[in-house]
């Protein structure tokens, strides 16, 4: 369970925000990748040649279960966004492409391939249909002479099931989701993902809340007896509070489209923040062991990471230019905000 959102309503500000909710504890760590970093995708073995590039844009991102050189988020120095959240619905092949006219990549290297190469929304529609996407299961990934962590064992057999939710500092907000009749590719104009079922589901599912307002409620003369509203916030009632993929994409459109002013870009981090406050999982309250283990906030515009943890009463700033992401240099890693 994930939910991701960008503050649509600030044209003049770009700023976008997330939950990870997992039920395993990803250990993930903030990733410094400076440009000219050498990266390979998972090979094929098979006549179809594995993509491989160089990133020309340094990057910051969150990695997950040990995986260096796989990124669950991210942000790169032109202020374009990468998200994975998860998507049961994901229906990518794990067999590699026999032979191809485009090179391979594998879902797991995605993001970051799209971090390392892509500035705009714009750009990353293009790059994705000059290559050969399939899903390599997490033990065709890890290196052979590297030790599986315990963390990582239970999942050798699986593969990542997710869709991207992409933003760039122009104000481009993507989806993309890979499903039985192939890759889709969705203009996010309220800014909002969450999980299954698929995006236009959800955007449909919105016809049964049109009337959710932050407008007060009026009171009414009902059969000659006045009744008024109970209290503030009467124009939300009906506004689904648990925390399943539905409802929380209907709260999180919701927050996207009252916010409509802030006064400094800190100030929309700030407001982005606590909307994900009303999405966000506590430990257990869901019984699969989920719960919101991390949150960023992006400001795309000034190319700044906020990273906050669960554990933690802080929050760390993360500022691309200040650690020089966009010359070369060797790469590093930055632990989660802790207690």
């Amino acid at each position: 369970m994930c939910t991701d959102l960008r503050l649509v309503r600030l044209p003049k500000m770009h700023v976008s925000a997330r939950t990870l909710d997992f039920g395993y504890e990803t250990n993930s760590r903030v990733q410094v990748v400076p440009r000219g970093q050498s990266w390979s995708a998972t090979a094929t073995d098979t006549a179809a040649t594995a993509l491989q590039w160089d990133n020309t844009l340094g990057f910051l991102g969150m990695d997950a279960f040990g995986f260096d050189f796989a990124f669950c988020d991210g942000l790169n120095e032109a202020g374009l966004s990468v998200g994975t959240l998860w998507l049961p619905e994901t229906d990518l092949t794990t067999t590699p492409p026999a032979d191809n006219d485009k090179p391979a990549i594998d879902f797991v290297n995605l993001a970051g391939w799209l971090l390392g190469t892509c500035t705009t929304v714009a750009e990353v529609r293009t790059a994705l249909a000059s290559v050969a996407i399939w899903n390599a299961p997490i033990k065709r990934l890890w290196p052979s002479d590297r030790p599986v962590p315990d963390v990582v064992k239970p999942l050798l057999d699986f593969a990542f099931t997710e869709h991207l939710s992409i933003h760039d500092a122009h104000g481009g907000d993507l989806v993309v989701e890979f499903v039985a009749v192939g890759i889709q590719l969705h203009d996010n104009v309220i800014g909002v993902l969450t999980n299954s079922p698929t995006y236009d589901w959800h955007t449909t599912n919105l016809r049964n809340y049109l009337g959710l307002t932050n407008v007060e409620a009026k009171p009414v003369n009902l059969m000659g007896m006045p009744v008024t509203p109970t209290g503030n916030g009467s124009g939300l009632l009906g506004m689904p509070g648990d925390v399943t993929p539905p409802s929380r994409f209907v709260r999180a459109t919701v927050l996207t489209e009252v916010v409509t002013e802030a006064k400094d870009a800190r100030d929309a981090v700030n407001q982005a923040f606590h909307s994900l406050d009303l999405c966000s999982v506590p430990r257990h309250l869901a019984a699969s062991g989920d719960y919101t283990q991390w949150s960023v906030a992006r400001d795309h515009d000034n190319a700044i990471y906020y990273v906050r943890s669960y554990d933690a009463w802080t929050t760390d700033t993360h500022d691309l230019k200040a650690l020089g992401v966009d010359k070369p240099g060797t790469r590093s890693a930055f632990p989660l905000p802790t207690a």
